[in-house]
């Protein structure tokens, strides 16, 4: 298996032909040799899986214990195969962030800081083969428009030399999201992409610079990622830019979805395996959000992501998707289990998770003069909501809309309803992600 790794028209193909033809059984085949194999080189290499594994049975790889982000950072000098101290990854990685010289590699690795919503500092290191076998599953997967020559934006924080492309007359470029926005407008009116991609909240931004006239561009394929794309978001922005909004739900874990041709996202079955669990530990049945989400990357070296806690609350489509491939459709990315809401039970006096759909919905459903909105549970008994809404709309019918919608999502779920505080103000974003997070909690559980 290493071999097509090392090889990007070999993984490309394999990538193709996996896709379209490997059966439920074909998957969960290759994912237990795969996941094997990842398991030894792991326990043979790094000193913290020789440890952490010692006395059990390796080939029950899916039963492992959970691997946090916490206990990786801790151990990460053992944690890593190649030999990399923690001290100096963070050097580097601080290096590089104050000095924005995102190009440069350590030792000829690909060393990026991963900061999250929670603050907590994460290394993600990538091997230039992993960098190669990547871009080939990218390649193969996304749904590319019928164009001669690529020109794709992609708007992120901070960038790789893979953002960074100009051969063959096919352009990869990195804007970056801290820029102005007279700064961003201005290089997206130059460069013209044909493919566009930045998260949700930045498409909001520039949907609404097209509509008053202020940019104009007409990509012909826009990509969702970094952030929850809502569906009543993507509605919006498939309206003003007139395509489908595709997704890449990638992360610091691994390379989990993307959206096939039909424009539903699938889980990438040959490049991890993801298991889904409810809050008593069994598995959860597509249709049902997902209490908690664990990922294993089925090919990452490096860094081995095995059995990995991932947190996002997810929910599996029960239907084959109208593509043929049989890897499985994510409905719905809700948001993460740390932010889901909870209650006081009316009856027991126990706590109740809340799911933050619920809590989105009821905001939504409120009024059509909402433009953009934020939810926060300050405790059990406060919510505060931001909202953003038309100049014309009627603030008191709209506060007094949500304050009881989202009363009666508590009251559904037998939970003691929690006072509503409504202010007129924009949205705040994580200032450790620099991610809006529409519906989060702001305490610990």
């Amino acid at each position: 298996m290493t071999l097509e790794t090392d090889s990007f028209i070999r993984f490309f193909l394999g990538c193709k032909r996996r896709f379209k033809h490997f059966s439920e059984t074909k998957i969960n085949r290759y994912q237990l040799m795969r996941g094997k194999e990842i398991v030894q080189y792991a326990y043979n290499t790094a000193p913290f899986f020789n440890r952490y594994y010692r006395k059990l049975d390796l080939d029950d790889i899916w039963n492992l214990p959970v691997i946090t982000k916490q206990l990786m950072m801790e151990n990460f000098s053992d944690y890593n195969t190649l030999g990399f101290k923690k001290e100096e990854l963070l050097d580097f990685t601080s290096k590089i962030e104050k000095e924005e010289n995102y190009n440069e590699r350590f030792r000829g690795y690909n060393v990026a800081m991963s900061s999250g919503t929670s603050g907590n500092k994460g290394i993600v290191i990538t091997s230039p083969s992993e960098e190669k076998y990547l871009q080939a599953a990218l390649f193969a997967r996304f749904s590319f428009p019928c164009i001669l020559r690529i020109k794709w934006a992609f708007m992120l924080r901070i960038t790789t030399p893979a953002f960074q492309v100009s051969k063959f007359g096919q352009r990869l470029t990195h804007i970056n999201l801290q820029l102005t926005l007279d700064k961003i407008r201005e290089k997206l009116q130059k460069f013209q992409p044909n493919i566009l991609s930045a998260p949700p909240s930045m498409l909001k931004i520039l949907a609404k610079e097209i509509n008053e006239n202020r940019l104009t561009i007409k990509p012909k394929r826009v990509v969702s990622y970094a952030e929850v794309l809502e569906p009543d978001i993507k509605q919006e922005l498939e309206e003003v830019f007139r395509t489908p909004i595709h997704q890449i739900y990638q992360g610091s874990e691994g390379s989990i979805g993307l959206t096939c041709k039909k424009g539903s996202l699938h889980i990438n079955e040959d490049l991890v395996n993801l298991q889904l669990y409810n809050k008593d530990g069994s598995l959860t049945e597509p249709s049902n959000p997902c209490f908690q989400s664990i990922v294993t990357d089925l090919h990452k070296k490096s860094q081995p992501i095995i059995r990995f806690k991932l947190n996002d609350i997810i929910t599996i489509s029960p239907e084959k998707c109208q593509c043929g491939s049989s890897f499985r459709v994510i409905d719905q990315i809700m948001g993460r289990a740390d932010d889901l809401l909870w209650g006081e039970r009316k009856d027991t006096n126990e706590l109740q998770y809340i799911f933050p759909d619920y809590v989105r919905r009821a905001i939504i459903s409120s009024s059509e003069d909402i433009e953009e909105y934020q939810a926060i549970q300050k405790n059990f008994t406060d919510v505060l909501v931001r909202l953003l809404i038309k100049k014309e709309a009627d603030k008191e019918i709209i506060t007094e809309k949500i304050q009881e919608k989202i009363k009666n999502v508590f009251s559904r779920y037998s939970c003691i309803e929690p006072h509503i505080e409504i202010r007129f103000e924009p949205p705040v974003k994580n200032p450790n992600s620099n991610k809006l997070i529409r519906i989060q909690r702001d305490f610990k559980i």
